[in-house]
This record gives structure tokens, sequence and C-alpha cells, in this order.
């Protein structure tokens, strides 16, 4: 691969990453605003700030280990078969998400509770990738 091809993969596979942990931390949040409805005494918004600032980095790290190895097997297979189309990155990604959550968990069974969340994630993650790189696929040839 070209070193512009290289850069272009990078930032878009970062950008999917931070796609998918935006994702998961709006669904986390959500649930905490949920969790707040129910309490005598509301939430304080420092509690949405600190789950802000301590979950983002975590989910990130999360998501940009266990999404790795798969996301170089399909930005290979788009950059080698100049794939560009959304049909092929937004389904990966949500195969993407799937595996995640199978190596996560080690197992489907939790996919009924949470396994949709992760394949969401991934498909935005996709739609992130495509966005910052995978509408370039296969351009550059060296």
């Amino acid at each position: 691969m070209a070193c512009e091809t290289c850069a272009r993969t990078t930032r878009g596979w970062l950008g999917g990453c931070l796609t998918a942990t935006a994702v998961i931390e709006l669904f986390l949040l959500f649930l905490l605003a949920l969790a707040g409805f129910n309490r005598v005494t509301p939430m304080s918004p420092l509690n949405f700030v600190s789950a802000i600032v301590i979950g983002v980095p975590l989910i990130l790290f999360f998501v940009c280990v266990l999404s790795g190895i798969p996301s170089i097997a399909a930005i290979w297979l788009s950059e080698r078969f100049c794939i560009r189309s959304l049909a092929f990155f937004i389904p990966a990604g949500g195969l993407i998400g799937a595996a995640s959550q199978m190596a996560l968990y080690r197992s489907f069974a939790s996919f009924a509770e949470l396994g949709w969340l992760f394949v969401v994630a991934g498909c935005f993650a996709g739609l992130g990738y495509w966005y910052v790189a995978g509408r370039f696929a296969g351009t550059e040839k060296g």
C-alpha cells in the first residue's frame, strides 16, 4: 500500500472507531438519563460529565482493540478490489460489530440484550469509514 493509502485508511478506521464510540456512549447516556427519571432526586449534570469523561476513552479503547483485525481485512478487501459502495461498508461494519460482541462476551447468548448495539454501532462505524476513506478506496495505485 502506498503511504497516502495507509494514512487515509488509518484516518478512516479511527473515524469509524470514533463513530462507534459516539453511538455506544449516546446509548449509555440515554440509559443514565432514564435511570435519573426513576429516582426521587434527579441526576446531577456532574454525573453526565463524569460518564462522558470516563466512558468515552474507555469505550474508544475497547472499540479500537476489538475492531482492529477484522477492520484490516475489510479495508484490505475494499482497497484490493476498489470497493467504494456503502452496500459493502455498512454491512461490513455491522459484521465487525457482531464479531466484536462475540469476542467480548465469548458467545451470542447476550446478543438479545446488547448485541444489537454492537451491530448498530458497527454499521455507523462502516458509514463513518466510508465517509472518511472508503469512498476513495483503490484510487491510489502504486
